[in-house]
């Protein structure tokens, strides 16, 4: 005869002599609430001496916000696609991305981009910024863009798995959506993912990767959420590309800054704000003060 599995969502304390002692409420991990994460990246993979000129950083970005407010990111997403497209109804439903409709020239579009997602106000955002010049040339990443690439994922997902934990209100589960990437094969990706999460959920220090629904996946631009995320990393561009003394670049990235993840102590480098090589690529800039304390 089987026995019956046992029910983990509603233990009974153990009848005892002394006072009755109610134990922790166990809850499956696919029960908790939701959390939807979108990932874009921006920046280029390559360590060329071309790349590095033309692109001296990558970078992905991971919005995410809880379930119940999904309504905001679609609001937020098909507002700024009537901003941009208003002059062609016929274009309403094309996705807006960062690099065709938020060029510099239309500084407008920027300001407006940021100060609209700033509005969302449960939304959190998380950077992990790779520095190609400082980054250790022993590890392969300079040498395999697959592996470079699946390295930040990591560093960003690790993340995302704990703000997922710790998040206000109680643990959630995220699921987790990526911006298709070019000239990549996404299953092996996700295979080599996979493996960096076993390998450090078994270690003393484990991820809660629990918390992340497993496997993640890559979707287009028709997602809102995608193109939310290619905004976020596209304010973050612009203020990296910039002059490191010229706090103009970076204004628009400080109107989103409250959205950043920080620690219980308010500590952003390390938890919203992760820098693969020299953290001084960053935090050398005129504006970091600025980003850090708000």
């Amino acid at each position: 005869m089987v026995p019956p599995k046992p029910n983990f969502t509603q233990l009974k304390p153990v009848s005892t002599d002394g006072p009755h002692i109610t134990p922790p409420l166990l809850v499956h991990h696919g029960q908790l609430p939701k959390l939807h994460v979108y990932i874009d990246e921006t920046g280029d993979r390559g360590f060329s001496a071309a790349s590095r000129a033309q692109s001296p950083f990558f970078a992905m970005t991971a919005l995410v916000v809880p379930q119940e407010d999904e309504w905001n990111v679609k609001i937020t997403a098909g507002g700024l696609r009537a901003y941009v497209h208003g002059a062609q109804p016929q274009q309403l439903l094309k996705p807006i991305h960062w690099v065709e409709h938020f060029r510099p020239k239309r500084p407008e579009r920027r300001e407006h981009a940021a100060r609209t997602l700033a509005m969302m106000p449960s939304a959190k955002v998380i950077h992990v910024i790779a520095h190609k010049d400082t980054v250790n040339s022993d590890d392969g990443m300079r040498q395999d863009k697959g592996v470079f690439y699946n390295y930040t994922t990591r560093l960003l997902l690790e993340r995302v798995a704990y703000a997922a934990k710790e998040w206000p209100g109680g643990p959630r589960l995220a699921i987790v959506r990526l911006g298709l990437v070019k000239h990549m094969d996404h299953t092996a990706a996700e295979a080599a993912l996979n493996d960096m999460r076993q390998d450090s959920s078994s270690s003393m220090w484990g991820v809660p990767w629990q918390h992340v629904s497993w496997p993640p996946t890559w979707e287009g631009t028709q997602r809102d959420g995608i193109q939310l995320a290619d905004i976020h990393a596209g304010l973050l561009n612009a203020a990296l590309s910039g002059d490191p003394a010229d706090l103009r670049c970076a204004q628009n990235l400080l109107l989103c800054g409250h959205q950043l993840r920080r620690s219980s102590r308010g500590k952003l480098l390390g938890y919203g704000v992760k820098v693969i090589g020299s953290t001084e690529f960053v935090t050398n800039r005129c504006w970091w003060g600025d980003w850090k304390g708000q």
